[in-house]
């Protein structure tokens, strides 16, 4: 593949109206509007073709862009097949590669065929070794075929134009072909067994031009290597592959298709990506071990297909064992199908479409999805797209990592004997995450700085997983009291920033949090100053981010942390100088192995200037530190720092990659005092959704794996370990407490005190239209500094007094007794 490899875009509208409109409802439910519901869908959509996963393909086929939004991930917290996997990043302690923004190449071809195995040499020394045909495409996918029948000819001729332009192929039958002579090698023929009847003797076209055809890559419907056998004879310059359906036990079959020379199996799911029940992930694990377990993987390709929707599934399906993968449903979506929402009433199966027109938008699908890919393969470390091919390694599994989960809680109990206090009737605001009823309990501390008053949810999400199927056994008793505060005062909620012992200053904490960072530009001035003003009314911390050091915080400098993040924007002696600590982040778990990236409506003069910038310019933060590739390199920018600072105490933040635990041990030999691990759930900057929901472990899966790695290595009661990202409630930081962690760092809970509604508009024009998240001079004003700062102080002082409830509550009189008592924590197990 050449390193220039480019798939070309350019605007294609739809010339008509979609035709179905969405809403996100509490659990997952999409409501359709404006149309009726057809036979065999219900109007909450099917739990795979989400409402989510169309819209997000009409922006994708319409732009050629990726999606971006805001506000961290707020969907569910886990599923089955695609949805049950994250796949890994590097960070730190391993190689990383960037080659996102075109600073260093991967590659996403893949090859096709069965690879020669070894080289024979005739008595001369002559190469005597037939070389097999290999097909080599720039992008693991191929088109087609269309899973059901379209009138006209536009959608199968916009597929050969794009698959053209996209250097793949596309699948079409002998019947459904167009001109297949002049479509040169992107079409592969999908033949039946009386296909090839028809096709055979070789000389004999039978009169309908099916050997008139030469290209690439013909496929079989069948299992029979006889028939295969023929295949070949028929088509000698091709690669010929078998269509199987996909089921879990297929292994010792496609075992045989390779001994007896098969090129390529084509495995085939159900358009929910199930094998007959199973998910299509674990039914294709199965084959592709056991194909390794009998020394036959390299002996021929997989390609498989069913469901496959979304950049991120042709990576986990490479994760799990495929080369490449077929797509069919989403082409239909990216005509303008909603699916299972408008049911043979779209324009495309009513025959209204135009071939340029259906090529230009799986064009740009597909250049969409190459994105997503490269910005996969750029956190995983990966180079080249074909040796993802069966890392599970470099992926994270929901099943043995819950498994390994539950098993350090004190036990598992029935969801329906948590009792859930009352919920809104209506779920206008929000979303799985945050709740209609913890927005408004949240905002409701906000005003009267008291805890709940218990009639409304304030402890859980519906995200059904993570810190949402939680409790503490105090918890499950029927009492009526079932949120308990008391007087903070009577109980010791201090936490100690310095156990080093190294000659820094003693920095104490009143409470176990600080707030997390937030850069100028991701957030206006004015949340900066409430923020600000709330630390040092409250004698705690809160964090720049990595946009800069505004003057205005100056007054408050003895509570701003200064970060450090790989774009240095801002980043001046003076700056460090001035703050008690400072943060380098190496990543964040919005977009894990990413780096930053503010659009450039939200690059305003006065956020140029800080940043040094050209105003109006999107601004991107590298990933990684290209000054630190080892835990050598890193203690090399801390000793930097403290040569600038020798008073600060040094804070890490980072993601959760599988080695979470040695990038934490590694930072503290380096000489951090404070690892801050931060989680997928929050963000106010524009995070591609590949990344918000698909890298790096959850935060609940992080911490007790890091606190039991420190502890095992001799050096726990050394480090602080923080936990962010998407921490809500005074009950998800005693959580985090009881898993293993010191305290938390707060975010997105600061914004909701502040008047936050989780639009998810965070990066879309000006900003948030309650102007938190915007840098627009005017939208800004609608934050008031010296109201905000008052909103988060009485949100923590309701936190204050439920976190000396739950103390108190459990027997204990400090918080650091909670510390990694995960056997005080039970799994909430069981549907809602």
């Amino acid at each position: 593949m050449s390193p220039h490899y480019h798939i070309p875009t350019k605007p294609a509208p739809a010339p008509f109206d979609y035709p179905a409109s969405f809403r996100l409802l509490e659990h997952d439910d999409y409501v359709k509007y404006g149309h009726p519901v057809f036979e065999g869908r219900t109007v909450r959509g099917d739990p795979h073709w989400t409402a989510e996963i169309i819209t997000q393909t009409w922006y994708q086929a319409e732009t050629g862009r990726i999606p971006i939004s805001g506000a961290g991930y707020g969907g569910p917290f886990a599923g089955e097949g695609f949805d049950g996997i994250w796949l890994d990043m590097s960070e730190i302690v391993r190689p990383t590669r960037d080659g996102i923004h075109g600073r260093e190449t991967i590659s996403t071809m893949v090859t096709l065929g069965r690879r020669l195995q070894a080289l024979s040499f005739d008595d001369q020394g002559r190469l005597v070794s037939d070389l097999p045909p290999l097909i080599e495409l720039p992008l693991p996918v191929i088109l087609g075929p269309l899973p059901v029948p379209l009138p006209g000819q536009a959608p199968l001729a916009g597929m050969v134009e794009a698959a053209r332009r996209i250097g793949t192929l596309t699948l079409v039958a002998p019947g459904e072909r167009q001109e297949l002579a002049s479509a040169g090698p992107h079409i592969g023929l999908r033949l039946s067994p009386d296909d090839l009847g028809a096709a055979l003797p070789p000389e004999d076209d039978g009169g309908d031009g099916v050997r008139a055809w030469s290209g690439r890559y013909v496929e079989l419907e069948s299992g029979d290597v006889e028939l295969w056998q023929r295949a070949k004879e028929a088509y000698p310059g091709a690669v010929v592959g078998l269509v199987l359906e996909l089921r879990k036990g297929l292994g010792l079959e496609v075992a045989d298709l390779a001994r007896a020379g098969v090129e390529v199996v084509h495995l085939c799911a159900d358009d929910m990506a199930t094998a007959r029940g199973v998910p299509l992930v674990d039914a294709l694990r199965s084959v592709h071990d056991h194909l390794v377990d009998e020394g036959l993987r390299d002996d021929l390709s997989i390609i498989v297909s069913g469901g496959i929707a979304a950049a991120e599934h042709v990576a986990k399906a490479q994760v799990c064992g495929a080369d490449a993968v077929a797509v069919d449903w989403i082409l239909l979506a990216a005509w303008g199908c909603s699916l299972w929402a408008d049911k043979g009433a779209c324009a495309v199966e009513r025959g209204e479409t135009e071939p340029d027109w259906a090529a230009q938008r799986v064009t740009n699908l597909m250049a969409a999805w190459r994105d997503q890919l490269l910005e996969v393969m750029g956190a995983m470390g990966m180079r080249e797209a074909r040796r993802m091919r069966g890392e599970r390694g470099r992926a994270i599994f929901n099943v043995s990592e819950e498994e390994r989960f539950r098993g350090q809680l004190g036990g598992t109990v029935p969801l329906s004997s948590y009792p859930m206090l009352d919920e809104p009737d209506e779920q206008s605001e929000g979303d799985l995450r945050w709740t209609t009823a913890l927005l408004l309990s949240s905002q409701e501390q906000a005003r009267t700085g008291e805890p709940p008053n218990g009639s409304m949810e304030c402890r859980v999400g519906r995200s059904g997983g993570g810190f949402d199927r939680l409790a503490f056994s105090f918890e499950l008793d029927g009492t009526e009291e079932r949120v308990p505060s008391a007087d903070p005062g009577h109980f010791d909620l201090g936490l100690s920033l310095n156990r080093c012992n190294d000659g820094r200053p003693d920095v104490d904490l009143p409470f176990p949090w600080w707030g997390s960072g937030m850069s100028y530009g991701s957030v206006g001035l004015p949340v900066m100053l409430s923020r600000a003003m709330a630390a040092q009314a409250l004698g705690t911390f809160t964090s720049t981010g990595e946009g800069g050091y505004p003057e205005p915080l100056v007054p408050y400098a003895e509570h701003v942390i200064t970060q450090i993040a790989t774009g240095l924007f801002g980043v001046r002696e003076e700056t460090i100088q001035r703050s008690p600590v400072i943060e380098f982040k190496y990543a964040q778990g919005a977009k894990p192995g990413l780096g930053g990236h503010l659009l450039g409506n939200k690059n305003t003069e006065t956020v140029a200037r800080l940043r040094e910038a050209v105003e109006g310019t999107s601004l991107f933060s590298p990933f990684p530190f290209h000054s630190v590739y080892s835990v050598e390199d890193h203690k090399k920018h801390i000793d930097w720092v403290s040569t600038v600072n020798p008073e600060a105490l040094i804070s890490v933040k980072v993601s959760t990659p599988t080695d979470v635990d040695m990038v934490a041990v590694g930072s503290y030999y380096a000489g951090a005092h404070i690892i801050q691990l931060d989680g997928a759930y929050g963000g106010t900057g524009a995070a591609p959704e590949v990344a918000k929901k698909n890298i790096a472990m959850p935060i609940e899966y992080a911490i007790p794996r890091v606190h039991r790695f420190l502890e095992q290595e001799g050096v726990r009661e050394e480090v602080v370990l923080l936990a962010s990202g998407g921490i809500r409630t005074a009950y998800d930081v005693a959580k985090a407490i009881a898993l293993g962690a010191d305290g938390c760092a707060i975010g997105t809970a600061e914004l909701v005190a502040l008047g936050c509604t989780r639009l998810g508009s965070c990066e879309k024009g000006k900003g948030c239209p309650f102007g938190i998240t915007t840098t627009d001079p005017e939208l800004s004003k609608e934050v008031k500094a010296s109201e905000g700062w008052r909103r988060i102080v009485n949100m923590y002082r309701g936190w204050l007094a439920q976190l000396a409830g739950i103390l108190n509550e459990l027997g204990m009189e400090r918080i650091g007794e909670l510390r990694g008592r995960s056997d005080l924590l039970v799994y909430l197990e069981g549907e809602a």
